[in-house]
């Protein structure tokens, strides 16, 4: 990495279509190259069921969550999730569908950002287990929400059932 502000960042991805193991782990060799950024830890993979606003059945999701170092902005950064989404055949039919694959910036450092693209922490981040277990196990320690401990977040969503299902392909 060039030398600059480094930033400590926090990435989701989850993925409930053609082949979301295989999904994942591309998502994973892609981030860790992405340029002028460091993949640090990845967490296990989660399986949930899929959070839908209508009554259509999806397939359960498989999710995790990576630490990586960047000197990308935050946009930029999600301009390159997007970009890698986009390659894993992502289509945006409707919130909350079915995906190849979903890749969110969860957290950017200690920055609180909310432009039109791009609300930093994730917005739903806080009610959802998919996301916070698999964030605790790679920081157990760290806060979010208002400073809230995160094993206090996953007790108030402790009605979502997760299973631990696989590790990576490797290790960070």
């Amino acid at each position: 990495m060039n030398a600059g502000l480094i930033v400590d960042c926090y990435i989701g991805l989850g993925s409930n279509q053609a082949e979301p193991l295989q999904q994942l782990n591309m998502a994973r060799e892609k981030i860790a190259a992405l340029r002028a950024t460091r993949l640090l830890q990845s967490s296990s993979i989660y399986q949930s069921e899929a959070f839908t606003l209508d009554d259509e059945p999806q397939n359960d999701y498989l999710n995790a969550v990576l630490k990586v170092q960047t000197q990308l902005s935050a946009i930029q950064l999600l301009d390159a999730l997007q970009q890698l989404e986009n390659e894993q055949g992502r289509i945006r039919e409707k919130r909350w569908g079915a995906r190849t694959l979903d890749l969110d910036i969860l957290l950017y450092g200690d920055q609180k950002i909310n432009v039109p693209r791009l609300t930093v922490p994730h917005i739903e981040m806080q009610n959802r287990n998919f996301v916070l277990l698999p964030l605790q196990e790679i920081s157990p320690q760290i806060k979010i929400s208002g400073n809230v401990a995160i094993q206090q977040l996953i007790e108030n969503n402790r009605n979502q059932v997760l299973q631990k299902v696989k590790e990576f392909n490797g290790t960070a």
